[in-house]
């Protein structure tokens, strides 16, 4: 599970994601977790302090 957050937040990081619309669209297509998923495990309900923890990555 953590390997899956880590790529995840390097996908945030990589593509230059801004918003957690754009992020959504990716799911179809990479097998990253989803946003509520990412939430819960950073523990924040705010999408811009996962950027903020991807950008750490």
């Amino acid at each position: 599970m953590k390997e899956m957050y880590i790529k995840s937040l390097q996908m945030i990081k990589v593509l230059n994601i801004k918003k957690e619309k754009d992020y959504n669209k990716l799911l179809h297509n990479y097998l990253i977790l989803s946003s509520e998923s990412l939430k819960y495990i950073s523990r924040t309900r705010r999408f811009r302090k996962i950027i903020k923890l991807a950008r750490e990555v």
